[in-house]
């Protein structure tokens, strides 16, 4: 009986653990106040027995060619039926945006989520939300819901109405904590 478990654990540790797909990857510079930048690199990537999808991102502040990890989110978006995923650096009067684009469907509605996360007072903060979801279910009254949120000017607009956000602390938006859920379940964007 030891042998055969033996033999059994033996065999699940010889398998191949199964190696992350990079999805996306972006590159730029976080543009501070005092008028100095930081290089950074971002890499989404998943695996793909895995619902959500993996946010890194690495800085060289001296030197570009050694980057250190900086930032890791193993669940920052939905991995399951995305079509597409992707990272982009978005430049802006406030300074560099990384953008994270999820689209995909699922049979019962499509979706577009993009979040943008920029590196403020040596936090990477989540600055502005998307959601767009269009259900399938009734062809008929094929109407979109959707949620922005702008954190930096306190807005939210859902299906065309904006209103003010409540005040909140700056660390309920540290992208670190995100997923693709957060939106919702801190009551930022109500439920479709």
């Amino acid at each position: 009986m030891r042998r055969l478990a033996a033999l059994i654990l033996s065999s699940i540790l010889a398998l191949p653990a199964s190696a992350e797909t990079i999805l996306s990857e972006a590159s730029g510079t976080w543009g501070g106040a005092s008028g100095q930048s930081v290089f950074f690199r971002a890499e989404l990537s998943a695996r793909q027995e895995q619902e959500t999808s993996r946010l890194r991102i690495w800085i060289g502040h001296d030197d570009p060619s050694a980057p250190k990890l900086d930032f890791d989110n193993p669940a920052i978006s939905f991995n399951w039926f995305a079509q597409r995923q992707e990272l982009e650096v978005v430049d802006t009067s406030n300074g560099s945006v990384l953008q994270l684009t999820n689209e995909g469907s699922d049979g019962e509605a499509d979706w577009l989520s993009v979040l943008q996360i920029q590196y403020i007072d040596s936090q990477y903060t989540v600055v502005g939300v998307r959601e767009r979801h269009i259900s399938n279910m009734h062809p008929a009254d094929l109407v979109p819901y959707e949620c922005e949120l702008d954190f930096l000017k306190g807005k939210v607009t859902v299906n065309g109405e904006t209103r003010d956000l409540l005040p909140m602390r700056w660390e309920s938006l540290d992208a670190r904590s995100w997923t693709y859920r957060t939106a919702f379940d801190r009551g930022y964007c109500p439920e479709s």
